[in-house]
């Protein structure tokens, strides 16, 4: 559409008066993600890592006692809650005077938590989203429906959303109507479309198509983009066939930005922004290095947050390596929170994969299911129905114990709504025992 060109020329004409500082970017990221081992990127990014200990070093009370010359391995992995008991001390002198943003998150644990970004890293974010926007068949212009759960504090203007050509689709309660609504909206609207949205917010949309065995074609969706949550294979393929279009997952967080992505080139696996983090896989119970096809805890240092240095930061997510044919590292899988890891009857860790593929036969009787562990061997599924009565219980459970333990002990507990924490996110697996 000749609008959508208008609004993409428009977006760059505005960068370029400001400095090009996205565009300046681009070439950089592009190298560093698709070609990480190459002379140029690996000096790059040295220079990068050697510039941010300097500063943070020599600006940050919290890392004052570390020598400017060392490398990262010689700092200390830190945790979310380290920045909040210390968070002035996390802040550079260089910049407490400057425009800086603030980011929060309210974190699968529903606690608040937020950082403070300089201009520098704001640019380099907006950069990131380009290019990961443009490996999922999204140009700049472009119609993007966001779902997510929109409020005073992140809803964007009219005006910013007409020139930005985005639809904030509130998800707060998504009901069979407004899903609906939402389907009504894809099918009137013309222009190509990419959405971008919570995992379980495409999943509930999901088992809607699939329970009114709905087949949409011809919508124009250049893809379907899930973050902030877990996208479970069931979603990933069964959301593909009825919108007919790729569905990506998207690994991110407010305080830190895009950390990995699925891209069309790559469906499968998660493509590592080495371009603006160093990421490292860190073993469960130590700070070694996990190997390739472990599970591992993710700690990333940000290269460019200069506002606040954030040097080895565990996130709290697990996830496991590859390594492809190029010798390049990327996330085969993501597996959700290292706190809601979940354990057979035995104490032997299992993936939340595990729990996710018990449900699939029964989505079309479910509105939400919720699953945690309350001890060594206890076990409460949560369902709330789309009718009022569920004939399957024997066979859920038979089939809980077949991974967990035939000495497993399993509850089912019928509910009327499974809410959300405040930030629309919706914890499937849940371990109030370890």
């Amino acid at each position: 559409m000749l609008l959508n060109f208008a609004r993409q020329k428009f977006f760059w004409l505005i960068d370029g008066f400001k400095g090009g500082y996205i565009k300046n970017q681009l070439s950089e990221i592009k190298l560093g993600i698709e070609q990480p081992n190459s002379e140029k990127a690996k000096q790059t990014k040295k220079t990068h890592i050697k510039a941010l200990i300097k500063h943070a070093v020599e600006t940050t009370p919290f890392y004052k006692n570390y020598n400017s010359d060392s490398s990262l391995s010689d700092f200390p992995v830190i945790r979310k809650t380290i920045i909040q008991e210390n968070f002035k001390q996390f802040q550079s002198r260089s910049f407490i005077d400057k425009e800086n943003f603030k980011v929060s998150t309210s974190g699968s644990t529903g606690v608040p938590f937020f950082l403070f970004q300089n201009q520098n890293k704001r640019h380099r974010n907006h950069a990131d989203a380009v290019y990961f926007y443009d490996q999922s068949n999204f140009k700049i212009g472009n119609r993007l429906y966001e779902l997510e759960v929109w409020r005073d504090h992140n809803k964007k203007g009219k005006l910013k959303s007409w020139l930005q050509n985005i639809i904030q689709f509130d998800i707060s309660r998504l009901t069979d109507a407004r899903i609906r609504t939402f389907l009504n909206l894809l099918k009137s609207d013309k222009q190509p479309k990419t959405i971008l949205g919570f995992a379980s917010a495409l999943e509930m949309i999901t088992q809607y198509l699939e329970r009114n065995n709905l087949y949409l074609k011809d919508l124009k969706i250049t893809s379907v983009i899930a973050n902030s949550e877990y996208l479970n294979p069931y979603t990933k393929t069964t959301l593909n066939k009825h919108l007919d279009t790729t569905i990506l997952s998207r690994y991110s967080s407010e305080e830190i930005g895009i950390i990995a992505q699925q891209t069309l080139k790559a469906p499968n696996r998660f493509v590592i922004n080495h371009a603006s983090y160093q990421i490292e896989l860190l073993n469960l119970d130590n700070d070694l290095p996990a190997q390739p096809g472990a599970f591992g805890r993710i700690v990333i240092t940000d290269l460019f947050n200069y506002a606040m240095p954030i040097i080895r930061y565990d996130t709290g997510d697990i996830a496991k390596l590859g390594i492809d044919e190029n010798g390049i590292t990327y996330f085969s899988q993501i597996d959700g929170r290292k706190m809601d890891l979940i354990f057979d009857s035995k104490g032997n860790m299992l993936s939340s994969f595990v729990v996710y593929t018990k449900f699939y036969k029964y989505y079309h009787l479910l509105k939400q299911y919720q699953f945690i562990q309350q001890g060594k061997k206890e076990y409460e599924v949560k369902l709330n129905l789309q009718e009022d009565t569920f004939k399957f219980e024997d066979a859920l459970i038979a089939d809980i114990k077949s991974d967990f333990g035939e000495d497993a002990v399993v509850s089912i507990t019928y509910v009327d709504e499974i809410p959300a924490l405040s930030s629309g996110k919706r914890r499937k697996v849940i371990n109030n025992y370890n």
